[in-house]
């Protein structure tokens, strides 16, 4: 029986907020939104993980299962706050690889 690798969708995002937010800060901010909207058996299955974030210009890279892309989405549009200051996070660009998300550039 062959064995399958995990196919995976990358999230090219960017916070817009009255502070700048640490990278512990934004990963428990995501994660609690999964939780909230999905409960524990979601947040397993959309295997959510933030690969990269730039504190300087707060933007990131995070992971999902690709059959949960909605989901991820629908998680991140759900944040109103980071910590205890208004914030929201905007998906910039959506991929199945990281390479092509990083030699991407500025994107509409």
């Amino acid at each position: 029986m062959p064995v399958y690798r995990k196919r995976r969708r990358y999230l090219k995002f960017w916070i817009r907020g009255n502070e700048d937010f640490s990278v512990k800060e934004v990963a428990d901010a995501i994660q609690r939104s999964v939780l909230s909207l999905y409960g524990v058996q979601g947040l397993s299955t959309i295997e959510t993980n933030l690969i990269d974030f730039d504190e300087d210009s707060q933007s990131g890279i995070l992971r999902c299962n690709h059959g949960h892309l909605r989901e991820m989405r629908a998680s991140l549009a759900f944040i109103t706050s980071i910590g205890e200051s208004a914030a929201a996070i905007h998906v910039d660009k959506v991929s199945g690889t990281i390479r092509s998300l990083k030699k991407g550039g500025e994107t509409a």
